[in-house]
């Protein structure tokens, strides 16, 4: 069954992949601007070798995103869970922040990029920064959904059972709302990820994804941009097929709380 998801949702991929390299070769369209995708391959293959046997451009540009991605997911989620948790605990909290992130969540990251980049400067904590911002909004508000929605009976019942507050909030509060922290982790590692490589194009120094794309666009390198653009889905799909799904698979899926 798994096998034939995979064929299906590969056809329309494949055949569409397929006329492109016919009507490149063709020149049915501008081979510049529309290279064929044997051709954008070629060009990563060409970027990856250079700089070998030191250091591959293409590996240098992909760890140095995934650096600035590592380091924003985590704080981001760190602090999203925490005043999540706590929106969702105390009405108080709640009221005093919802106004507030209900403002700044719609401001995209890169809007904000010239105002951070005067605070911080060209450099990797520019971009580091308004990721983590770019993630800490949907983890905050699914987590702060998920544990506002806790059914109060369960609650009431651990309580009588002898529960204090930490285990009431550890046993029932955050595996009642583990299903609404995943999804905004999964929105937050999306929205994280555009603005990384968005922020990149202006605020990083010597390398990342984002620069690699704007730098071919400045010199009319289509194939380095789609195949910047091609890198930028397949890492994002590993994260979320492979890492995400994995940790859905081991929790909310595993305890029912959610079908496959």
């Amino acid at each position: 069954m798994q096998k034939k998801k995979i064929i299906l949702a590969a056809i329309p991929i494949v055949t569409f992949l397929i006329l492109w390299e016919i009507a490149a070769r063709l020149e049915w369209v501008n081979p510049i601007l529309f290279p064929a995708p044997t051709r954008t391959i070629a060009e990563l293959v060409n970027l990856f070798q250079k700089g070998l046997p030191v250091r591959s451009e293409l590996v240098s540009h992909i760890l140095a995103t995934l650096n600035r991605l590592g380091i924003s997911f985590a704080i981001g989620v760190v602090l999203g869970v925490i005043l999540g948790i706590a929106m969702g605990l105390k009405n108080s909290i709640f009221h005093f922040f919802n106004p507030l992130i209900s403002v700044l969540m719609p401001i995209p990251g890169i809007a904000l990029a010239p105002l951070v980049i005067i605070w911080l400067g060209f450099s990797d904590s520019t971009v580091i920064s308004l990721g983590a911002l770019s993630t800490f909004f949907p983890v905050v508000y699914s987590t702060a959904t998920g544990i506002r929605s806790v059914n109060q009976q369960l609650v009431r019942a651990a309580r009588i059972m002898g529960a204090n507050k930490i285990q009431v909030v550890r046993d029932v509060y955050i595996p009642w709302s583990s299903a609404y922290f995943l999804n905004g982790m999964k929105l937050g590692l999306a929205r994280g990820w555009m603005t990384i490589i968005a922020v990149e194009f202006v605020a990083a120094s010597k390398y990342g994804l984002g620069l690699m794309i704007w730098h071919a666009s400045e010199y009319l390198q289509a194939g380095i941009v789609y195949g910047g653009i091609l890198l930028m889905i397949l890492i994002f799909l590993v994260f979320d097929k492979l890492i995400i799904k994995a940790i859905e698979d081991r929790t909310i899926v595993k305890w029912g709380m959610i079908s496959q």
